[in-house]
């Protein structure tokens, strides 16, 4: 789908299109297998969320379950973002164009970055209110209400993450975020083990302890993402552009990753 949009918007098709059906089978398996891996990553870790506090007892599954949803349109904003970026920075990454993929990241950025602080203000200001949406239930808004508003802040640091692995997979670069966030879930099921059950001389927090593994989880991935961002010479970050993308990225943006957005979520 991205190589088509790609071409469509004036990319040169990759040579392997040119090759056997095996090989072109073959290398497309190649790209694509750590990105599925990596959504299945990053779905699981709520699931790991859920599984370990429902070990605690039905009402707190239920409490994490309620708070899980709101959370959950936090990603799927995320997941149309980035799926917006792909189609852009597939094109430029053909023409080999490094300051226009700069342009899209930086615009990508603010705009996740903008949607994630102000909806984790939300979660962390009113947990209550918005649960209450989810949930008429009084018990189940009071236990889950301490996780929304700790896991709302931790999609700020994804949002950054994120937006610089899917730049990377549509720069030929798909383990990279495979990788990243398969470390993130490690540390996050680790740490839920700990701070959930009180383990390792870690305090039993409950609900709360899983907020706190998955915020910490989060800041780790981040740490590791801008380190290799900063380190990685193949396109290497221009803070000029990420800073000041231009009204020209931004109506690129807008024309041609809106639909898909609107389309993911």
């Amino acid at each position: 789908f991205y190589l088509s949009m790609g071409h469509m918007l004036g990319a040169p098709l990759p040579d392997f299109i040119h090759q056997s059906p095996l090989v072109m089978a073959l290398l497309q398996l190649v790209l694509t297998l750590p990105i599925v891996l990596q959504n299945l990553i990053t779905t699981s870790l709520g699931f790991a969320d859920t599984f370990m506090v429902g070990l605690l007892g039905n009402a707190e599954m239920a409490a994490v379950t309620a708070a899980n949803a709101p959370i959950y349109l936090i990603q799927i904003i995320i997941f149309g973002l980035m799926s917006g970026l792909t189609i852009l920075v597939s094109q430029y990454w053909g023409k080999q164009d490094l300051d226009a993929i700069n342009r899209c990241m930086g615009f990508a950025m603010y705009a996740g970055l903008a949607i994630a602080a102000a909806m984790a203000a939300a979660l962390f200001l009113f947990p209550h209110q918005v649960l209450l949406l989810v949930s008429v239930i009084r018990t189940l808004v009071e236990m889950g209400a301490p996780n929304l508003g700790i896991v709302g802040i931790s999609y700020i640091f994804n949002t950054f993450s994120s937006v610089y692995a899917s730049m990377q997979s549509s720069a030929e670069n798909p383990a990279l975020g495979m990788k990243v966030f398969a470390a993130s879930m490690l540390l996050n099921t680790f740490l839920n083990y700990c701070l959930i059950f009180g383990k390792f001389g870690a305090p039993a927090l409950g609900i709360t302890g899983a907020a706190i593994a998955t915020l910490t989880a989060r800041i780790v991935e981040f740490l590791i993402v801008l380190v290799y961002a900063l380190l990685c010479r193949r396109i290497p970050l221009r803070p000029r552009l990420l800073l000041r993308p231009g009204r020209d990225t931004a109506r690129s943006f807008t024309k041609y990753a809106t639909p898909v957005l609107f389309n993911e979520t």
